[in-house]
């Protein structure tokens, strides 16, 4: 015979706490029939209402519902004013972004200033001037921080994540709505 393995300390069962409910849980907050008092449905008006404040749900409101099953409220809706959600803040996204040069238009003025110097002196030193004034004073310019050729940019994009935690026993809800049951 095998002796079972000794429970796990670690794994400590959720605390749960007493919340009372508000209102009259035996009766329908919207038509007022009787109902059954762990219902968040009424089968005479056809309302859905939350669990814990008995406020009738519509369909535009995000509703939370524990996946806890050893919550007392399991499965149990609960509006988001019962239960708001939390902002986590999450580490930011970044990401290097290029950002184009002024290359097309640098181009344009050493070609504009070498055709000059063709004019005027000769064609030999109109390419020296277009490689010297295009390349090297570009180069230049790009190194005193004027975005000749291009530049690339670190973005960075500040994120938060909201969550929904049960008000029993503080465990993650997962979301629903009337709209998808529709």
């Amino acid at each position: 015979m095998s002796t079972p393995a000794p429970a796990d300390s670690s794994l400590e069962p959720s605390p749960t706490l007493e919340i009372t409910r508000l209102g009259n849980t035996k009766q329908c907050p919207i038509c007022g029939s009787v109902v059954h008092s762990e219902a968040y449905h009424c089968t005479s008006c056809r309302s859905f209402f939350c669990y814990h404040c008995r406020a009738q749900l519509s369909s535009d409101e995000v509703i939370s519902q524990c996946g806890n099953q050893d919550c007392g409220y399991y499965g149990k809706w609960v509006c988001s004013v019962c239960d708001p959600a939390t902002k986590i803040q999450e580490p930011p996204l970044e990401y290097n972004e290029p950002v184009d040069g002024y290359w097309p238009a640098w181009l344009l003025a050493s070609i504009f200033m070498s055709l000059l110097t063709a004019w005027y002196v000769n064609w030999s030193s109109a390419l020296i001037v277009l490689a010297g004034m295009y390349a090297g004073v570009g180069y230049l310019l790009q190194g005193m921080d004027v975005n000749i050729f291009g530049k690339v940019r670190n973005v960075s994009m500040e994120r938060s994540t909201e969550v929904h935690s049960c008000i029993c026993c503080r465990r993650p809800t997962k979301k629903t709505s009337l709209r998808k049951r529709a």
